[in-house]
């Protein structure tokens, strides 16, 4: 079983909906691929994903290490391998990393036999884009942690959604004159939903890599921001439905009247994440 909508008791969180651009551009009109306790849309244009969901259950994390690395990474049985972009057409010989969008390390919960197998599916190409390697080591690689500490400890459980921001501009990259070229991310999003207080929460997060590819780049240094989820729903062409009104940065008409009654305070703008205690909720 793939993603479940209603992971996080008493509530359902569908996976997005595609707008009309994303849609033309999406594998099997967009139909979810579904893989041991993860989705993935993908994009058959560019061959990386359009967006992946997964669940984590917090109160049943196995402990690191139990469950072996292996690091095979392999063609998608679900789509057709000419659409993927693979070991030597996107990762041989040059400076980018076989990043994963959901994280092996996020299947390792409940029973063991389910996460190895949910482990080993990660690695399917569906599931990789080029990332800088100083991503995995920033607070972009430790976010889902965070948000699970912050969950309720009676319902510790976190559902995701992740994706690459893919731009018209973003930058060719051929690794060799035999091989078609790939288009490198400019950044990546991700959407986390917990219960928080007894109620619905759901923080959007955005890190950049496009200023690494530069002739002469300067230190790269990845900056998470949290960001609006319309922020990122104008960014992707995807639509996430209710979860806009659970982000505590979203300016709607029920935002503006709890502000004026002095119930909570949100920031205006998008704000730099370095650890658990800058995350708004």
């Amino acid at each position: 079983m793939g993603y479940d909508p209603h992971f996080i008791t008493g509530i359902e969180i569908p996976l997005p909906t595609l707008g009309e651009r994303t849609r033309q551009v999406a594998f099997n009109d967009g139909a979810p691929i579904e893989h041991t306790r993860f989705s993935i849309i993908f994009n058959q244009e560019r061959g990386f994903a359009i967006a992946t969901a997964h669940n984590i259950d917090g109160t049943s994390i196995i402990p690191e290490g139990e469950i072996a690395r292996r690091d095979r990474f392999r063609p998608d049985p679900s789509v057709p391998r000419e659409l993927q972009v693979g070991n030597t057409r996107g990762y041989t010989h040059n400076p980018w990393d076989r990043g994963h969008l959901v994280r092996r390390r996020a299947m390792h919960w409940s029973d063991v036999e389910e996460a190895t197998r949910a482990d080993s599916e990660s690695f399917y190409w569906t599931n990789i884009t080029p990332q800088h390697t100083k991503l995995h080591h920033s607070a972009w690689g430790k976010i889902e942690d965070w948000m699970l500490a912050l969950a309720d400890r009676d319902d510790q459980r976190v559902s995701v959604f992740t994706g690459p921001v893919l731009t018209p501009d973003d930058p060719e990259h051929q690794n060799t004159p035999t091989e078609t070229p790939i288009r490198i991310p400019a950044g990546f999003w991700k959407i986390l939903s917990i219960k928080h207080l007894g109620s619905l929460r759901a923080a959007g997060f955005l890190v950049w890599q496009r200023d690494f590819d530069k002739p002469t780049p300067a230190e790269f240094d990845p900056l998470l921001e949290q960001v609006r989820i319309t922020t990122i729903e104008f960014l992707t062409g995807l639509s996430f439905g209710s979860l806009r009104d659970a982000d505590p940065l979203h300016f709607g008409a029920e935002g503006k009247a709890e502000r004026a009654a002095g119930i909570w305070e949100a920031p205006k703008r998008a704000a730099v994440v370095t650890s658990v205690r800058d995350i708004v909720l």
